[in-house]
């Protein structure tokens, strides 16, 4: 397989993306066995690295050797190993480390359902459910295991996000933040952080305040911030001047898209202003990670979507709100701005 860097005919470049699971996958088991955990500073043999973890040497060799070849692990003389700073990126503990991440996508729950892709394609319905019986919430609910390698690679992945957010937009003019469906309340604590007399409010699932509420204490927000159970779907809690949902709406079709958008509205005065982080479609044949998460929620959901601009300001329209403006973030995402009329 060539490098990323590497000029490489048609077919040899389709070839390289058809086995880009196989790359995925073989991630997910250095991830799983914490294989750069265990890699310091000196190079370390693959039958150590195995005795470490419980692995089959000569197995767990070839999959270092050719994560080796993609720029993961370098592989020195007498089979031993060392990482690369994008290698060390799955190292627990690190900034921006992406092994939690790492391990969710190796998970059953994450790639069962794209084996369902076509299915999905031709009939409209989740590829999830077809492999599961039920929906991804429904799903997450009754088995917990799974629903906390799913929030740990959620927070592992978002951490980033939430800080080019809390950097990129203006909150200073707000006096009251409520996170609508904010989890346990990541995106909420950077932008406290980041502004020092903003207070905030978390309307989320009992489950979601539960861990909420002592992670808040945790970093010194309790003062500042309130949990209340909500169910976006029902309410939303009122007395807001903003309101912020981070990664919310893309989970929904439209119709209940503008459910949760028009209980906003009932809940913000006119003239208030009603924020989303989204990934937002760019023009035909641009290279965005829009793309990917679009096709993910074909897989994933009965009905969500990646959005356009101009899908995110109908939206708005129907919900009562106008879109007035979209602020980039050092990040794939975006804060989408819209204004109660």
């Amino acid at each position: 397989m060539g490098t990323a860097t590497e000029q490489v005919e048609p077919r040899e470049a389709m070839l390289q993306i058809l086995g880009g699971y196989m790359i995925s996958q073989s991630i997910y088991v250095a991830a799983k066995l914490g294989i750069a955990d265990h890699i310091q500073d000196e190079p370390i043999s693959a039958d150590e690295l195995a005795a470490a973890t419980d692995a089959n040497a000569d197995a767990l060799y070839r999959v270092l050797r050719t994560l080796a070849s993609v720029g993961i692990f370098i592989e020195h003389d007498g089979r031993r190993f060392t990482v690369t700073p994008m290698g060390a990126l799955l190292r627990s503990g690190v900034r921006d480390s992406v092994r939690d991440w790492a391990i969710f996508r190796g998970d059953e729950v994450a790639w069962r359902p794209w084996g369902e892709i076509l299915h999905a394609v031709q009939t409209g319905e989740s590829g999830f459910s077809r492999a599961f019986g039920v929906d991804p919430f429904d799903y997450l609910t009754k088995h917990p295991e799974t629903a906390s390698i799913f929030d740990n690679a959620m927070r592992s992945i978002s951490e980033r996000k939430f800080r080019a957010v809390a950097r990129s937009y203006d909150f200073s003019g707000f006096k009251k933040l409520v996170d609508v469906g904010g989890g346990n309340g990541g995106l909420l604590t950077e932008i406290l952080m980041a502004n020092l007399r903003l207070q905030g409010v978390l309307a989320e699932l009992p489950h979601a305040v539960e861990h909420a509420r002592p992670f808040f204490a945790q970093v010194g927000l309790e003062k500042r911030c309130k949990c209340i159970v909500t169910d976006m779907f029902d309410h939303v809690p009122v007395g807001g001047d903003a309101y912020i949902l981070g990664n919310i709406i893309h989970d929904w079709d439209d119709e209940r898209a503008t459910k949760i958008l028009s209980n906003c509205r009932r809940a913000v005065k006119s003239g208030g202003h009603v924020l989303l982080v989204e990934l937002v479609i760019p023009g035909p044949n641009q290279p965005h990670l829009g793309h990917l998460v679009d096709i993910e929620m074909v897989v994933m959901t009965n009905g969500g979507r990646e959005r356009s601009k101009a899908e995110y300001a109908a939206l708005y329209a129907a919900a009562g709100m106008r879109l007035t403006r979209v602020v980039p973030t050092d990040s794939y995402w975006s804060v989408i701005e819209g204004i109660a009329e």
